[in-house]
């Protein structure tokens, strides 16, 4: 029932397709914004890419779970995230998800979040990546030459005309 009703919703919200290597793993909605934080409403499809723990460029963020569970990987280990997470801008994490059988584990296709975030970024966001001796060596996220784009959702499509949105 929840599903479908944030199918539903999600249509209708700008969407943003956040792939890896043309395989999407997060479909990002708008909500809206007011008193300085955005909300955006997150469907992982998939986790998030394994090219190291990632931080985010806030001072702080918040995720409600909404629909499913995930693991979380950070430096100091891996755990179950059910109903909340609390991010701050120098946790580094990487979402996991492990559809279907995982020895013996069984987790949702699909985990729906409300993210909650100011929105006003603070620092450069990007990944920790393992250099061997060299320890752990922080890389910025590369938007390309035009940068970071600024409230992408006033042109993004529609959640049901966004290509790459999975199938219900």
């Amino acid at each position: 029932m929840i599903r479908r009703i944030l199918l539903a919703y999600s249509a209708s919200r700008p969407c943003k397709i956040i792939s890896e290597a043309g395989r999407p793993y997060l479909e990002r909605y708008f909500v809206c914004a007011f008193f300085g934080i955005r909300f955006y409403l997150h469907r992982f499809v998939g986790s998030d890419p394994d090219r190291g723990l990632h931080d985010h460029p806030w001072r702080w963020a918040v995720s409600i779970i909404l629909r499913g569970w995930y693991y979380e990987a950070t430096r100091s280990g891996t755990r179950k995230v059910r109903w909340l997470n609390f991010l701050t801008g120098d946790s580094f994490h990487r979402v996991i998800l492990c559809p279907g059988q995982l020895r013996g584990v069984h987790t949702p296709p699909e985990v729906w979040s409300l993210f909650i975030v100011p929105a006003k970024d603070v620092k450069p966001w990007g990944f920790l990546r393992d250099r061997g001796q060299a320890g752990q060596i922080f890389t910025p996220f590369d938007y390309g030459a035009g940068g970071k784009p600024a409230q992408w959702w006033k042109h993004a499509p529609k959640g049901r005309d966004a290509a790459g949105r999975q199938a219900n």
